[in-house]
């Protein structure tokens, strides 16, 4: 199914019937802004508002999957061509959000896992003293992979996400579309792996100004400020090997 054109038709039957977004979204008990989002193809109508949608743009659901005016409603080829490539669009949505789902919330359980590592050895095991560990900065990579987790996870990229790695798997193969989502989810999270990381950076060097004249914290400190940058880099620098393999492979 096409959400532009299934999109652009709604708005067009709200604006045949003499409604604004306002009172359209009223009728069907819902927010404008759901209305603006249905027309942009930002999103599909849920399934339970098809058959109130349709009344109300007066139009049947088959017509509003397609996206288009039937001249005529009749048992026509067409018409029934039509019914089952809807059908079936709708039923590989349906499969294709149980497995999203399920990525999405190991996504944030594995964002919140990191997130309290980081947690248990910044209040646990981290102690002063110019340890190596101190100077790898444990807490901020279990931060900064958990916050991306966490971030990847709440945006809906999670199982595309998972899906590139799943790539690397020599007996795995990706559809075009799945591939295509992956390699946007890759190019999505090294953007957001750099940019936290240059943030945390900056936040950590920031904090720095605090301990300029006590050069036995200035040193352990900006080396902390400065590995956030680095572990992105470093990050960004897979992604972006794992982007290249991914179009190679589709």
């Amino acid at each position: 199914m096409d959400q532009i054109k299934i999109g652009k038709f709604i708005a067009d039957r709200r604006k045949a019937q003499g409604l604004t977004q306002k009172q359209l979204a009223d009728q069907l008990n819902v927010t404008d802004k759901t209305i603006s989002k249905w027309e942009t193809g930002m999103r599909l109508p849920d399934a339970s508002m098809l058959l109130n949608l349709g009344a109300a743009l007066k139009v049947d659901i088959n017509e509003l999957l397609a996206g288009e005016k039937f001249s005529s409603q009749e048992f026509s080829q067409e018409y029934i061509q039509t019914s089952e490539r809807n059908i079936l669009g709708l039923v590989r949505k349906l499969d294709d959000l149980e497995p999203r789902g399920r990525s999405k919330t190991i996504g944030m359980a594995a964002g919140a896992f990191l997130t309290g590592m980081a947690l248990l050895y910044l209040f646990v095991f981290s102690l002063p003293g110019g340890r190596v560990m101190d100077l790898l900065d444990f807490p901020t990579l279990c931060y900064l992979l958990g916050v991306k987790f966490m971030i990847i996870s709440i945006s809906g990229w999670f199982h595309d996400y998972l899906n590139a790695w799943k790539a690397c798997i020599p007996q795995k193969r990706l559809s075009m579309e799945e591939a295509k989502r992956a390699i946007q989810a890759v190019q999505y999270a090294g953007t957001l792996t750099l940019t936290l990381g240059c943030l945390i950076s900056f936040l950590g060097l920031f904090s720095i100004l605090n301990y300029m004249r006590d050069t036995s914290v200035l040193w352990p400190s900006l080396a902390q400020s400065v590995l956030p940058f680095l572990y992105g880099a470093l990050e960004k620098t897979v992604y972006v090997i794992l982007e290249f393999r991914m179009k190679r492979m589709s």
